[in-house]
């Protein structure tokens, strides 16, 4: 099934969404997946929140007024559900420096938290991400030297608790690799640089001379299976899955989907170099869609969907 009809049996028809971040790939695929959801009633039943107040155009062409994050907690008696994707990213940590990164994520957390204490929702799906994993796969600590990671570990504790202290539910969906339409800073993201390169005709340079493995998913196949628990009322924490791909095997299936030849693709790789993995828990996200009926795109589709939304502009940022 796709997203939709996994999700449409579940609303009540009170269902209010207020949705943080709006502007970001994440924020503008809820937007643009609640348009399909609601109709003509998502004006209504759907809020965006962002750093600061902005008009954007979803992909159905409803221009969509963002108010600044910080009147979150100002909808009372009308907000059912949070969709919480505010966050810097952790290649903000080097322009602010670590100080400034950590007082701004975290009054970023204390915004939304002082909204649950005042909404009272029934729910709140956040991402949350890969990062929060050290080497070993404990949870990260290490403020200095891995800050993105850790304060997402934190932002999971503390909405987890304000949700649970009033009898609400909680999912958290720990985000590694994602395609899809919608993206922003493509060249942030290995499938976002693989791209521009092929749509200038090449060559697509891969960087890493050692293995570099990694799992992609649909963003949209994440917001399903988390808007799935959150409707159905299912306290949940997940990785995202996906197809688990090196590098190499995905440069040279853009350049193959661009119509390049394969020697398009130009990497020096190194024997000796270490494997770079980072995959969330392999069958945790199958088992998940499974259970709710959610069918995967292929790897192939998903590289093609995120071409075509970079095509057309992206999102906003």
């Amino acid at each position: 099934m796709t997203p939709i009809e996994v999700l449409r049996p579940l609303l009540r028809g009170d269902e209010h969404f207020a949705v943080t971040g709006a502007t970001g790939w994440f924020g503008t695929t809820a937007l643009d997946l609640l348009d399909d959801l609601l109709g003509e009633q998502a004006a209504e039943r759907v809020t965006a929140y962002a750093s600061r107040p902005r008009t954007m155009t979803t992909a159905a062409g409803r221009t969509v007024e963002v108010h600044a994050l910080s009147e979150l907690g100002s909808s009372i008696g009308s907000t059912t559900h949070v969709l919480h994707f505010a966050f810097l990213t952790r290649d903000r940590a080097a322009e602010l420096g670590i100080p400034d990164y950590l007082e701004q994520n975290l009054q970023i957390t204390a915004t939304v938290l002082g909204a649950i204490s005042r909404l009272h929702p029934r729910g709140l799906l956040t991402t949350s991400s890969g990062a929060v994993y050290d080497k070993a796969r404990h949870m990260s600590c290490d403020l200095t030297g891995n800050p993105y990671g850790t304060l997402k570990h934190i932002d999971e504790l503390a909405l987890r608790q304000a949700m649970a202290d009033i009898g609400g539910t909680s999912v958290v969906a720990r985000v590694f690799s994602v395609a899809g339409r919608g993206i922003t800073s493509p060249e942030l993201y290995a499938l976002g640089a693989f791209i521009t390169m092929a749509q200038a005709g090449g060559p697509v340079r891969v960087r890493a001379q050692g293995s570099v493995v990694r799992s992609y998913v649909g963003v949209a196949e994440v917001l399903a299976v988390g808007l799935w628990s959150l409707l159905s009322q299912i306290p949940l924490v997940f990785d995202s899955g996906g197809h688990v791909v090196e590098m190499g095997e995905l440069a040279a299936l853009v350049a193959q989907l661009h119509g390049l030849p394969p020697d398009a693709v130009e990497r020096t790789l190194d024997p000796d170099a270490p494997e770079d993995r980072y995959i969330g828990e392999p069958g945790q996200m199958a088992q998940l869609a499974e259970h709710c009926g959610l069918d995967f795109a292929p790897l192939a589709e998903l590289v093609e969907q995120t071409a075509a939304g970079m095509r057309a502009g992206g999102g906003s940022s």
